[in-house]
């Protein structure tokens, strides 16, 4: 079953152990995207899985990352169980949501998919990379909306369609 899901890219496995690595949208591997969900503060792979768990638990969450270009702090509280944003600091903030899919989310477009204090940031971050990036710059409303639509059906009995 494990490699059932890994050939999904729903999770991965350490190479040498077997152990779980990941399972969308946690890691074990220290990210710059932390989710404060009731006690427990999880790593996310990206801007987008972090703004997804709420929805997914049903529970509001405070997120804490770093801004992509200049690293400065970027804050993230949601509401009404995660179905919208209670506080964004900077007010400002933005984020990436890149479209650079090769064989693992985790490692092709989870590690441009991120958060930016400002639009402008972003732009300037698009703008410095050596080789075009396809994506799409969203507000954080707008990224919620996304990760509620990827995550959001997760945990909810009988959405998963995977086939063994």
């Amino acid at each position: 079953m494990l490699q059932t899901l890994r050939s999904h890219d729903l999770i991965d496995l350490d190479p040498h152990t077997g152990d779980l690595r990941l399972a969308y949208p946690f890691t074990q591997a220290a990210t710059k995207h932390r989710v404060r969900i009731q006690e427990h503060v999880l790593h996310a792979l990206c801007a987008i899985d972090a703004l997804g768990v709420a929805d997914m638990y049903g529970t509001d969450v405070a997120i804490s990352s770093r801004c992509h270009h200049c690293g400065a702090s970027v804050r993230v509280e949601t509401a009404s169980e995660g179905k919208a944003l209670r506080s964004v600091t900077p007010s400002g903030a933005a984020v990436w949501y890149d479209f650079a899919y090769h064989a693992r989310a985790a490692t092709s477009c989870c590690v441009a998919i991120a958060f930016f204090c400002s639009d402008e940031h972003r732009r300037h971050w698009l703008n410095d990379q050596m080789s075009g990036r396809e994506g799409i710059g969203l507000t954080i409303d707008e990224a919620l909306e996304v990760g509620r639509a990827i995550f959001g059906p997760v945990l909810v009995e009988g959405s998963s369609d995977i086939q063994t």
